[in-house]
Parts: structure tokens; sequence; C-alpha cells
């Protein structure tokens, strides 16, 4: 479950409960949460989509697949960089038929690892930030008639979760070999909401204003178990197993309000007219991470092309009847020694259940994203630089009006620039 989500709305739902016309669900809504593959690790991993657990021979893999990691002959040393990340949720006609958008854009350095051949195995370090968010923005809406004369949205939103932790994979075999990842998990969240009603003068200057600060550490470890396969001499399979456990969560809420907004309906509820009201709560209840299982194969038709394929499945969590699958393919083709294009598609699906209409959802949004990328790698003898990107689209349905019923139409579209390099030795 969600456990930030569903504790904060249940919550605000029943502090806030006899006003109409709040839209209390809008800033906890967030497509970050609700998929597991928002950003790619790693140059050539990166350029495939993430389609890299049957490879993962460089410090990438120490993500992807840690077993891969002892079939690299030197030291390798890689660092990436999202140049720039950008992108932006829109959901259709939530009030007065405007609509609420929401845009985030950051620069993310998201991967550093190293690698080192060490007897008949290999050892690595690796450091990964898998999710990273920035929102700073505000909205108003004119006129809308549960809303009052002005209604004004004032949003800031910051994400950030990183992995780091040691690795370490041995050969077993000559074509058989098996490797763990053992990475720290920690995550921290803050938001700040704000939202104001003004009301017609005729109406003697009735205004309503609500700010809601939440906060959210959370500490675990996350291991990776991975195993890689050379059946024949052209063709490698991988196998990843990976379950977070979180160690300790910390989330804290803390609500304000000020009203004129005199209504027989408010009265014993917390925000009072004429008056400023505040309340506070926290939970260190620890929220499900899923079990994870990632299958990769990769064809190695020619000293110049290069195919490979991934597919992730997810443990059902959040009531969602079935496992979650996502799927990555990646092709590489070297145009010379020197010059190589990466290129690959990748989905990145909700793992939350079909929102339901006419009725309030427990989860309340579901978008399905696909996206594709692109990347270019120059060589040198012991070294490479790659400049790529990134594009993804998606759809989907939203429920972002408090204590209503009604589902809107959500268009989520993002794109990153990346540049990497790295150099073994």
């Amino acid at each position: 479950m969600l456990l930030n989500n569903r504790y904060l709305v249940n919550t605000l739902k029943v502090v806030f409960k006899s006003f109409t016309f709040y839209i209390l669900l809008i800033p906890f809504v967030s497509a970050d949460d609700y998929h597991y593959n928002n950003m790619l690790i790693g140059d050539r991993a990166s350029g495939l989509a993430g389609a890299y657990s049957a490879i993962a021979d460089d410090p990438s893999g120490l993500y992807y697949n840690p077993a891969g990691i002892v079939y690299a002959t030197t030291s390798n040393i890689s660092a990436n960089m999202n140049a720039f990340n950008i992108s932006q949720t829109k959901y259709k006609k939530v009030l007065g038929g405007q609509d609420w958008v929401r845009t985030s854009s950051a620069l993310v350095p998201n991967f550093f690892g190293i690698t080192q051949p060490l007897g008949s195995g290999s050892l690595g370090f690796s450091y990964t930030v898998t999710d990273s968010t920035l929102e700073d923005q505000d909205q108003t809406f004119n006129d809308i008639p549960s809303a009052g004369t002005k209604f004004t949205i004032n949003f800031n939103n910051q994400d950030t979760t990183n992995n780091v932790g040691p690795s370490y994979a041995k050969k077993i075999t000559d074509n058989f070999s098996v490797g763990l990842t053992l990475y720290g998990y920690y995550r921290t969240q803050e938001q700040i909401f704000s939202q104001s009603f003004d009301f017609p003068a005729s109406e003697d200057d009735k205004y309503h204003w609500e700010n809601i600060y939440t906060s959210l550490t959370e500490i675990g470890v996350k291991p990776i178990f991975g195993m890689m396969y050379t059946p024949v001499e052209k063709i490698s399979l991988g196998l990843t197993l990976t379950q977070t456990v979180l160690l300790h969560s910390d989330y804290k809420i803390q609500m304000s309000c000020a009203t004129t907004y005199i209504d027989t309906a408010v009265q014993g509820a917390l925000c009072q007219p004429s008056a400023f009201n505040r309340i506070i709560s926290t939970n260190n209840e620890k929220r499900d991470f899923p079990f994870t299982i990632n299958l990769g194969a990769a064809y190695f038709a020619n000293n110049k092309l290069l195919l490979t394929s991934s597919a992730w499945i997810y443990e059902a969590i959040n009531k969602t009847s079935s496992p979650l699958v996502n799927v990555a393919a990646g092709l590489e083709y070297y145009i010379s020694g020197k010059l190589a294009i990466r290129m690959g598609g990748f989905t990145n699906f909700a793992n939350t259940p079909k929102l339901t209409p006419k009725a309030i959802n427990e989860y309340n949004e579901h978008i399905n994203i696909i996206g594709g990328t692109m990347s270019f790698t120059h060589f040198t003898r012991a070294s490479s630089i790659s400049f790529g990107a990134a594009a993804t689209l998606g759809e989907g349905d939203a429920q972002v009006i408090g204590g209503a019923t009604t589902i809107q139409e959500v268009e989520y579209m993002g794109a990153s620039i990346f540049i990497s390099a790295s150099n073994s030795f």
C-alpha cells in the first residue's frame, strides 16, 4: 500500500469532510509514487531502455544484475547524469472545465559505480537515484461556482529516492555466474500545499484558506540477487530477484486553516469560522514493497549488432488483483569501431487498480506510461562518453476532487537528456 497517500487522505476526509468544494487529493497523487520504472540508470543501460539484465557487464550492472560484472575484464568506473529531466501531468477539466497542470524539472546526477576484478569474482560499489521529483508551481481558477470568485493553489513537492551499497559477483562455471548487491534504501519527501478560496463581496467577504505540510523519511535495505547464464555462444540470459524492506518510516503532517465560511454544516469540524485552526499528526507504519523478478535475454548477432529485452514481474500490491508486468527492449549497433548508437522502448505501468466510476476510490490515480530512448557513444581505447535522451507519454484516470465520485482524464509526458562517462583502468 502507499501509506503516505492513504493515511493522509483518510485524515483529510475526516478533518475537512464538511467542505464540498475542497481539492485535497490533488497534491498527493503522483505518477512517481505509483510506478516503478521512473528513471533509467547507467550509460549503456539507459540507451537500451533498461533492458540490461542479460548484459550487465559494466558498473550499471550492479543495479540491473550484479552477476554480470564478472564478465568485465578490467576495473571500470562510470558516472551518469540526467542533464535535464522534465515532466508534466495534466488533470483535465478538474474545476469549471479548466485543467490542473503539474510540472517537474530537475538536474539529477543519478548514478555512480565502480567495479574491480577480484580473483574469480568481482567487487563493486554503486550509488543510484531511482526517483527524483521537484515541483514548484501555482495556479488560479476564476469564477468556479463551488470555489468562489478566485481559487488559488500553491504547491511545492520534493521527493528523492537513493540507493547505495556494495556488490559482489562470482563465476560458478565458465557460462554461469551469481551476484549480490546490498543497497541501503533512503527516501525523503517534503510537500507544501496551500489553497485559498475568495467569495464575492456580496457574501460579506467570505474566504477559506488551508495549508498542508507533509514530510516522509524512509530507511531500509534493498538486496538484489542476480544470475547470468550463457547457454550458447551468442545468447545470454539474466535473472534478478529484488525485495525492498523498510526498517524505519517517519511520516508527519501539519494542517492549518482559517475561514469566514459560515455554514451550519461546518460546526464541530476542525476549521471553525473566524478562527485559526491547526492539527499535527505522525505515523510510523511501514509501507509494503513488491517482490520483483526481472528476466532478460540478449542476442549478440555479430560484432556490430546486439538485441536485448527484459521483463519485470512485480508482486500484486495496492489491492490489485494480479502481478504487474513491465517490459523493455533495446538495440545496439556499432556504426564504426569508435561510435555506437543505442535505442529502445519500455513500459512504466501503474501499480494501482483501475478507478471505479461513481465511487470514491482508495487509490486515486491510474496512469500507464510508455517511453523510448536513444543514445550515441564515442569510444577511445580506455574510455567512453555517451549522450542520449528519453521521452515518455502516458494517459489514464484520476480522482482528484476530495469527497467527489467523478473521474478525470489524465495526460502525462516527460523527457530527459543524459550525459555519462566511463573509464577502464
